[in-house]
């Protein structure tokens, strides 16, 4: 069994988690299994309302902020706000954005906001845990297209790359400076959420539906919950298509043919649903 983090607390303070993205889907289920665990918890989201919904749905404790993941004093505010409520032992990196396009299509707007939701996000919300956090985990969610080349999802991937990249060298560098914040990076597949029934009903979508099934929330949090507090850096679900991803990345020339192909069965699997 992994040590519980809610457990590693201070003398006289609570273990306290932070969540971005909260407001709904993976973010909201993540607060609730962490609350679940005992800790009290910062329920964070662009959508303030969104959040406080969150926030008074959980059983334990539970402070509730806006937050806009591409502002870095915004998360230090955050930061400094679970601090002061007790030992901040986890800190989610949640909040994502996706849109679907051929690369050249996107326009100069889809292309600011997903680098800086998904990337910069990722890197603004880790330094500002970093700087508040004595021990514990830092549990960034980022994706499978970010191990390979995902076409319809070319800004994408590529923003879940740089913030793989990014919490693989910080998770490194912290253990180098023997310092005890673990930065963890989870890796779903497509997951059942509204994030990808938003972009369904695009042709350009047609990777997301090449697996068997789409992952359920519960899976992608079952899956967080045994990452945080255990020693695994880096967890994929499902394994198998990690390596798929790994192997696209790796044989360029084949995936060009390749990929295509697999796409063409996502689109007819689209448009039955």
């Amino acid at each position: 069994m992994h040590p519980d983090p809610s457990q590693q607390r201070g003398s006289g303070h609570v273990a306290v988690a932070v969540v971005t993205g909260a407001g709904r889907g993976i973010g909201a289920a993540l607060a609730a299994a962490l609350s679940a665990r005992g800790h009290h918890l910062v329920v964070t989201d662009v959508d303030g309302a969104a959040a406080q919904a969150t926030a008074e749905a959980l059983d334990g404790p539970a402070t509730a902020m806006p937050l806009d993941v591409r502002d870095p004093s915004a998360h230090r505010a955050v930061a400094l706000a679970a601090a002061a409520l007790g030992d901040v032992t986890v800190w989610v990196n949640n909040a994502g954005v996706l849109s679907t396009a051929p690369a050249w299509e996107a326009t100069d707007d889809e292309v600011s906001t997903t680098f800086e939701v998904n990337t910069l996000g990722v890197v603004h919300g880790s330094r500002a845990a970093v700087e508040v956090m004595r021990r514990g985990d830092v549990l960034n969610v980022v994706s499978l297209s970010g191990l390979g080349p995902t076409p319809g999802f070319a800004l994408y991937g590529a923003s879940k790359a740089a913030a793989l990249s990014y919490s693989q060298a910080l998770d490194i560098e912290l253990a180098a400076a023997r310092r005890p914040v673990r930065i963890r990076s989870l890796c779903p597949d497509v997951v059942d959420t509204s994030l990808v029934s938003n972009v369904a009903h695009r042709p350009s979508a047609a990777l997301l539906f090449t697996g068997t099934r789409l992952l359920s929330v519960d899976e992608v949090v079952d899956a967080a919950m045994d990452l945080i507090g255990s020693r695994r850096a880096m967890r994929t679900v499902p394994g198998w298509r990690a390596a798929l991803q790994r192997t696209s990345a790796t044989l360029p020339t084949l995936a060009r043919v390749a990929v295509p192909l697999v796409a063409r069965v996502g689109e007819r699997r689209r448009l039955s649903r």
